[in-house]
């Protein structure tokens, strides 16, 4: 499936791992709001423009999914498909790719042909859904959470077929087949998922915070209220943490400044130097490096805008 066929304000299959906190790229506090501002007409604050990685996994899916079919024996590969709605909640996915394994029986994992059971042999009988991605990470054995796991389970409840696969090209030259069956625990936690985003939208009430940086998508604004917020003495705690911690890190950016200025002095000339620490040997380098010309550039004019600052500011008051 290339391009976007799933509407953009409700949960879609594509979501579901930023939505469960098990993706890398986007918190579940950035998708409510991404959500919240298609809602009111206003630009994504989060918006992925896509790159080249992108690029050739629209390519080579079709590639993907026909080698995928061809290794577990498929036949009626389908590649096009509208977008799949599910009949009990606001909640959708769109397909890479389906196909026929016939009458149902048994697959088990074969290594040497690049099929995988991570969670044991897998029935497959008749239409199963086939989800292709592309990654410059190494092989796994089974895929991570984020690379489709969550997504064909959703697509799996939304069709309500049996079985699927994910189909990873790693590295762009080893392919892996991943064997699931639909789950009924993990569909269950998608149902879950989406009644809370729902309420989540109705409520706007951001997700707790995992992050610092995930604390900017939750509140990404303030009230503008003069007010001070006076801290109760359980939540004071966690002022006295930041108070420490940036009280040891100056500490430690002390102890940094004068170890390096007493290893440069040693070193000198030298542009490399070793020594043991314990039962282990370090290196360290202090080498040129090369700069080429840069020709003089313009910055363009941008328009005021206001943002909310990224890192806390802290000020010890008399």
């Amino acid at each position: 499936m290339v391009g976007k066929k799933t509407p953009g304000d409700i949960v879609t299959a594509s979501v579901l791992a930023s939505l469960a906190h098990a993706s890398p790229f986007k918190s579940a506090n950035e998708q409510l709001q991404s959500v919240l501002a298609e809602m009111d007409g206003k630009p994504d604050p989060n918006p992925f423009h896509g790159n080249e990685a992108c690029d050739w996994g629209d390519m080579l899916e079709p590639l993907i999914l026909t080698e995928a079919a061809n290794r577990l024996g498929l036949t009626g590969l389908q590649l096009e498909h509208d977008a799949i709605f599910y009949d009990k909640l606001p909640f959708a996915c769109s397909l890479d790719g389906t196909a026929d394994a016939g009458l149902g029986h048994y697959v088990e994992a074969n290594p040497a042909k690049g099929i995988y059971c991570p969670n044991g042999p897998v029935y497959i009988d008749g239409i199963g859904v086939l989800e292709s991605k592309l990654t410059s990470n190494n092989p796994e054995d089974a895929p991570a959470p984020h690379r489709g796991v969550w997504q064909l389970q959703g697509q799996l409840l939304c069709t309500s077929h049996s079985w699927g696969a994910v189909c990873v090209l790693y590295n762009g030259i080893e392919l892996r087949v991943f064997l699931y069956q639909a789950d009924a625990a993990a569909q269950s936690k998608i149902i879950n998922i989406v009644q809370e985003f729902e309420q989540r939208k109705i409520s706007r009430e951001p997700y707790p915070v995992i992050s610092s940086k995930d604390g900017n998508a939750a509140y990404p604004e303030s009230n503008g209220s003069a007010a001070v917020l006076q801290l109760p003495d359980e939540k004071a705690e966690w002022l006295a943490q930041l108070v420490n911690a940036k009280k040891a890190k100056a500490a430690a950016e002390v102890d940094i400044d004068e170890a390096e200025a007493a290893l440069k002095e040693v070193m000198g000339h030298y542009e490399v130097a070793s020594a043991v620490i314990g039962n282990t040997a370090y290196q360290v380098k202090w080498p040129m490096r090369n700069y080429k010309a840069q020709p003089e550039k313009v910055v363009p004019a941008k328009p005021a805008y206001f943002k909310r600052q990224t890192t806390l500011s802290l000020k010890a008051l008399d």
